[in-house]
């Protein structure tokens, strides 16, 4: 069983394996055969550029016979390729990507990109506000709770305050560096995936 898994935010496809791994899924690569998977050059540049990371690797299937002083975990080896080979595979691997994401054919890309972030705008404005009615509630509840002391109230009082601070500076934060870039265009993608991030 060797169990990896999609880093990115898109499918990664292995044109040459007919394998595709949707964002953040996992796969066992022995279902292609050991042998198949760790020879693949595809296999071995998304290990090394990230787009894949393992999650469990263990012995290979039985008809690859593996024992020895390891405790029956099968270590790849290392198959080289040449930097010719691995900026060309890189470049086509880039384009196929992107050839995946969506391209300007309907409208202006930058427009759709801007509107796109100003939808997760108003949705995180409308989630902090839930989060900050959440704690009001939350702070009500234990003022009123008899069972507790002043100084159990005042120190419950206090963390909640604490908490809903810190969540205020964190996306203060965040629109102060998407205003803070706003002209900047070349960036914007950046600022997507900042907000994507929280």
């Amino acid at each position: 069983m060797w169990i990896v898994k999609n880093t990115l935010k898109a499918t990664l496809s292995f044109r040459g394996l007919d394998l595709s791994i949707p964002a953040g899924d996992q796969f066992d690569l022995d279902v292609l055969g050991r042998k198949t998977a760790e020879g693949s050059n595809q296999v071995q540049v998304a290990f090394e550029e990230g787009y894949l990371e393992n999650v469990f690797k263990a012995g290979g299937p039985p008809d690859e016979g593996v024992n020895g002083a390891n405790g029956g975990v099968h270590v790849a080896p290392v198959q080289g390729i040449s930097p010719e080979q691995f900026d060309a595979f890189k470049r086509e691997f880039l384009d196929e990507l992107r050839a995946q994401l969506p391209g300007p054919s309907e409208g202006n890309l930058l427009e759709q990109v801007r509107a796109t972030i100003s939808q997760d705008v108003q949705q995180l404005v409308s989630e902090l506000k839930q989060i900050r009615e959440r704690f009001a509630v939350e702070k009500g509840r234990i003022q009123q709770n008899p069972s507790l002391s002043d100084a159990e109230i005042r120190a419950r009082l206090a963390f909640l305050e604490e908490k809903e601070q810190e969540l205020l500076k964190n996306f203060e934060s965040v629109g102060r560096e998407i205003q803070h870039d706003d002209d900047d265009d070349g960036d914007i993608m950046d600022k997507a995936d900042l907000l994507a991030n929280l």
